[in-house]
């Protein structure tokens, strides 16, 4: 009796069922027709084609042919999830939420947010750096000034840094870790937003700052000053840069702490870049830190909207730390609208 290659309608769906609920079984792999170290629907499109022929490789229930009979018995051999079936994919990396910060592991990286004061990444490492990124005070990344102009209220300035955020809202993806922090400012409905992004593949990620203006009335001349990347460990810092320019510590100072402790002022600007006017333009701060023989830097990018009224980054250097941020005036903001600044961090190392 011979069989045709197209299994009935019938077959077909009977054999689906049963492919769901098989068990893959460790003694007989012989179903393997492409030999690519696995049993999936690969090595079932080959024993289709296979019904009705000769070749006894496909003799799965040893019957002396190849026929239907091989098809059901296939399904006790599969062991791919059918692409309705997918499982989830393992995640790569490890968090842990407190009720003070999270603590976040990348195959390449590690990070940690602090929810309280100060708001924002406390602790910053490649793998194998025994030198953080991160001030133990300060945070990188941080969000210090919003400020705005309500009808109702007046000027409104909030230190975002200094504010309790309390616990985020954390978004686990096989590629990324997503860590959603929500604030409100104000009774009539302005919300502010931090959305941290961490990716597994190599040492990037990204933070995106936004207020949502739930009110009924327009806000105006809303401004943010926010990490860029913000304030680092500069007891370890050998250079910094903005798109621009590259400054190093004046000679013969080897770090801008020991620097900012010679020149005995409160405060000195190190670098700045101002955006022009009506460009895309990028702008970025970046740190470099020596830690024994290697070297380490942080890049932090923004690029400038067309939208907003003006953008500058600046490092500033004072005697118990360097600051690096980034400062954009977006102007005015409609009821029911939102605003949002991202800036882009990549880490790098030996």
């Amino acid at each position: 009796m011979r069989y045709h290659s197209t299994v009935p309608a019938r077959v077909a769906a009977i054999l689906v069922m049963l492919m769901m609920t098989a068990i893959w079984s460790q003694e007989v792999t012989s179903a393997d027709f492409d030999a690519n170290g696995r049993v999936d629907l690969d090595d079932l499109a080959l024993l289709r084609q296979a019904v009705g022929g000769t070749d006894m490789r496909f003799d799965l229930d040893q019957s002396g042919r190849v026929d239907v009979g091989d098809l059901f018995r296939f399904a006790d051999f599969i062991d791919e999830p059918l692409p309705f079936e997918s499982p989830p994919e393992p995640l790569h990396y490890t968090v842990r939420n407190t009720r003070q910060q999270v603590i976040l592991s990348m195959p390449e990286y590690s990070a940690r947010i602090q929810h309280g004061t100060p708001f924002g990444i406390f602790s910053l490492r490649l793998r194998g750096q025994r030198t953080d990124f991160a001030n133990k005070d300060l945070p990188l990344a941080d969000w210090e000034w919003l400020w705005y102009r309500s009808p109702v209220t007046g000027r409104r300035r909030h230190k975002l840094m200094e504010m309790n955020w309390g616990a985020p809202e954390l978004l686990r993806f096989p590629d990324r870790l997503e860590v959603v922090y929500r604030f409100p400012i104000s009774r009539d409905g302005v919300v502010a937003k931090v959305h941290f992004r961490f990716l597994t593949q190599g040492s990037t990620f990204h933070v995106i700052y936004s207020v949502y203006n739930g009110s009924q009335r327009a806000l105006s001349e809303l401004y943010f000053m926010l990490g860029l990347p913000g304030f680092t460990n500069h007891g370890h810092v050998t250079a910094v840069a903005s798109a621009r320019q590259v400054r190093l510590p004046r000679w013969p100072h080897k770090e801008f702490l020991a620097e900012a402790k010679a020149r005995n002022q409160s405060d000195y600007l190190l670098l700045r870049h101002d955006a022009r006017a009506g460009h895309n333009e990028g702008l970025k701060g970046s740190v470099r830190l020596q830690d024994g023989d290697d070297e380490y830097q942080l890049s932090s990018y923004y690029l400038t909207d067309l939208a907003i009224d003006r953008a500058y980054s600046a490092h500033t250097n004072k005697p118990r730390y360097l600051t690096s941020h980034l400062y954009v005036t977006l102007g005015d903001l409609a009821p029911q609208q939102q605003r949002s600044v991202t800036i882009h961090h990549v880490i790098t190392g030996p």
